[in-house]
């Protein structure tokens, strides 16, 4: 389509110039388009259309639906606040290319938040060590993707962290002083407040919005390390309470209001559990929580409505300021899990809705070396864009937005496809447990079944033929169909391999031993294409985490070949880890099949690692 922009404000026009890298449409053309706050939607006008939006970024929800064909609508969001928070902490920092990318992506849905999830991932000044060699965003880097979100109504909001998950600082001995124990800060010393302030005036210089989200969840062992040896044993609550109003103090002074995840003071109201509750909050706890907080309840697991209700009820009893993170399910494997996210994110959205909540953040974390594109879950960002605005239609909107049709990009869940009985809430990282469970000594050869390997096979195909339809998403989908080439034929190695040794049968492992060089061939496939799709959004520091890994599943099947080749021809006097029983370490479902969410050092090996 052709548009004539020039009435447009300056924001806008030039929101639209960005816009032209995704989408097909002229902005020298003939069909006027002119905006105005109001009601959400598109109305007809001489000689083109009004947009008339709320937020900015429904600006640019509304022009995607016009340049895709709709017209005369109007809508409303359900909440004030639809944001997104991206892990930039697990070796996975985007690119400024990449989050430009994603924003426009945001904005194109509806979305008005940005949250870069940033432990040390972003520089401070007079700290050289705080993010060394992790990729940090520079203050230009934070500054140039700030003024990118105004342009389309998308608020960069900082997302810190200021007591706990601050593993990666603990290596420096610039920091090991003001470390309590684990990864958290030492509450109560001058020197981690000094660091703190450090931290807000760095996010204060690059930041526009005085939004910030301050973390202070999973601290379990404050106290109890460093803190202890210096001032003795004190309640935990105390502590943290102490370090809190500190912080917030420290935020006040540079302008910022506040949120923290909501578990810490949810715990102490409920005996320890973050679970739905029915009894009432204690007066004590209440008064606890400073009035210029708020508290975002976070839940990525429950398949019940009920369940997340009653969660919303307990926490309303603790304070009206609350704001709720749902989990977009692709933080421990190489591929997604959008369809279990998506029926998750509908039920926890509908309780939302009903508790009158406003804020909502779809969070996307990558717990385990963010091996996952932060581009796999549009199909559940869509989703839950789509369910706020009262659409049910999300897969055509999916379509409109990536230019993909859903059920092609989706097909990345068919790597880790394995399960005769799939409930709407299935959702696995199979497939890494498949690449990494070793040839000799893998523990989870309990739950490969016999018809993995073919249905690998015809995954693998479907895949390829759906990545020839992906467009500029295609490398995502080219790193599924390798992963689900090699994993179709390494998975059941180990059952076959311990079978034929227990059974004297040398000729057998001879020939097993001899598909390792092609297990390495397709190994090699994946890596490249990892990398590929690594390079295109990532910056580069982090990856050699998965260089690490990966060549060293490439050696040790060399090395698992070896000792095959040596019992065979007499050189050994046996296999060891043959002759050990596999033991079922963990359960099976009532369909006796396994469902996983497990970690790489967790697979590799019963080692230390």
């Amino acid at each position: 389509m052709n548009f004539n922009i020039n009435q447009l404000p300056v924001v806008f026009r030039n929101g639209l110039a960005e816009l032209r890298q995704d989408y097909e449409f002229d902005i020298c053309g003939d069909i006027m388009i002119t905006a105005n706050s109001g009601e959400v939607g598109i109305q007809k006008i001489s000689g083109g259309f009004c947009i008339t939006y709320k937020k900015s970024c429904e600006f640019y929800r509304e022009f995607i639906k016009l340049l895709y064909g709709e017209k005369n609508i109007s809508e409303r969001c359900s909440f004030t606040d639809m944001g997104v928070m991206i892990d930039c902490s697990r070796n996975a920092v985007l690119k400024v290319s990449a989050v430009k990318r994603y924003i426009r992506l945001l904005a194109c849905m509806g979305y008005n938040t940005l949250m870069l999830y940033t432990e040390d991932t972003y520089e401070i000044g007079g700290e050289p060590f705080f993010g060394y060699m992790r990729g940090r965003y520079t203050k230009d880097e934070l500054k140039e993707i700030d003024a990118y979100g105004q342009v389309f109504g998308v608020e960069l909001v900082p997302c810190i962290q200021t007591l706990a998950h601050l593993n990666c600082i603990t290596r420096w001995d610039r920091f090991r002083s003001i470390i309590d124990c684990n990864d958290i800060l030492l509450a109560s010393d001058e020197r981690t407040y000094e660091l703190i302030d450090k931290m807000f005036g760095a996010i204060a210089e690059c930041f526009t919005s005085r939004r910030v989200h301050i973390g202070m969840d999973e601290a379990h062992m404050v106290g109890l390390g460093k803190y202890l040896d210096e001032h003795g044993y004190e309640n935990r609550f105390d502590i943290l309470l102490k370090h809190l109003n500190k912080v917030l103090e420290i935020a006040e002074k540079y302008g910022f209001s506040c949120t923290m995840w909501s578990d810490m003071f949810f715990r102490l109201a409920n005996n320890g559990l973050y679970e739905p509750t029915n009894t009432a909050v204690p007066r004590e706890v209440k008064k606890y929580i400073p009035r210029n907080l708020t508290l975002m309840y976070w839940d990525y697991h429950r398949n019940k409505q009920s369940e997340y209700e009653a969660m919303l009820s307990a926490h309303k009893g603790l304070t009206d300021n609350i704001s709720f993170a749902g989990g977009i399910w692709r933080w421990n494997g190489f591929m997604p899990s959008n369809t279990m996210s998506i029926n998750r994110t509908e039920l926890a959205l509908n309780a939302c809705e009903k508790y009158g909540i406003s804020g909502v953040l779809m969070t996307v974390w990558g717990d385990d070396g963010c091996e996952c594109s932060a581009f796999s879950v549009l199909p559940t960002l869509v989703f839950a864009a789509e369910k706020a605005y009262s659409n049910h239609e999300y897969k055509q909107a999916f379509e409109r937005i990536s230019g993909v049709r859903y059920d092609d990009f989706n097909a990345l869940e068919l790597a880790d496809d394995l399960l005769d009985n799939k409930s709407k809430f299935y959702g696995s990282n199979m497939s890494k447990v498949l690449l990494y469970n070793d040839l000799l000594s893998g523990i989870y050869d309990y739950a490969v079944r016999c018809e993995y390997a073919e249905r690998l096979k015809n995954n693998a195909i479907k895949l390829r033929r759906k990545a020839k339809k992906c467009g500029k998403y295609k490398l995502l989908l080219n790193t599924a169909v390798a992963l689900a080439e090699l994993n179709a034929q390494k998975c059941d190695f180990g059952i076959r391999a311990r079978t034929a040794y227990r059974n004297g049968d040398k000729a057998e492992l001879k020939a097993l031993s001899d598909k390792i060089p092609t297990f390495i061939k397709l190994l090699d496939k994946f890596y490249i294409s990892l990398r590929l799709q690594w390079d295109d959004e990532n910056k580069p520091f982090g990856f050699e985490i998965q260089d690490l890994r990966i060549g060293g599943l490439r050696q040790r099947m060399l090395h698992c070949r070896d000792k095959i080749c040596d019992y065979v021809n007499g050189s050994a006097n046996g296999i060891p880890e043959l002759d050990e029983d596999i033991l079922p370490a963990y359960p099976l479902n009532e369909e006796k099949e396994f469902r996983s969410y497990e970690l790489w050092r967790n697979i590799v090996s019963t080692g230390v690692i």
